[in-house]
């Protein structure tokens, strides 16, 4: 089985393999520095549904974020797909943090999108973030025509 990756791919021995990759991209170009967007991935636990999962998601940040406070939670629907959006802000040691999540059940597959940012987010900065995490589509790339994102 070949397992494909940004810069090429791996050829797997026969077995049961799990992508639980974390992907990190830093938005140099942005005006906040120190935003990153981080895409995880996680088999949604056997008996546990995607509502079960989103609680206890949101109990460890609660538990493990200083001064916690829960800025939106809400569901919606992706690509025919159950998907969550939260936002938390929080304290790394005195300085504000917010973070924008998109929590995509993709067929049992959990795929984490989690936009980390220093400081305050304003309207378009969230809108622009938000934009990015719900242009996720399942499967490959369609091929590259030279036109450039919105």
């Amino acid at each position: 089985m070949h397992y494909q990756m940004q810069e090429g791919y791996v050829t797997l021995a026969t077995g049961d393999w799990r992508d639980r990759t974390v992907n990190m991209l830093v938005g140099t170009h942005l005006p906040v520095k120190g935003v990153s967007l981080v895409v995880t991935r996680e088999p949604l636990p056997d008996g546990m549904s995607f509502s079960d999962y989103l609680t206890n998601q949101k109990s460890v940040l609660a538990k493990e974020l200083p001064k916690f406070r829960l800025l939106a939670d809400n569901s919606d629907n992706m690509n025919g797909q159950p998907v969550h959006n939260l936002e938390v802000a929080w304290d790394n040691q005195g300085v504000a943090m917010q973070q924008i999540v998109l929590v995509i059940n993709n067929n049992r597959n959990i795929l984490n999108f989690t936009a980390t940012i220093p400081g305050e987010v304003n309207e378009q900065f969230r809108t622009e973030l938000l934009t990015v995490m719900r242009s996720f589509r399942p499967g490959p790339a369609p091929a590259e025509t030279g036109e450039t994102a919105p």
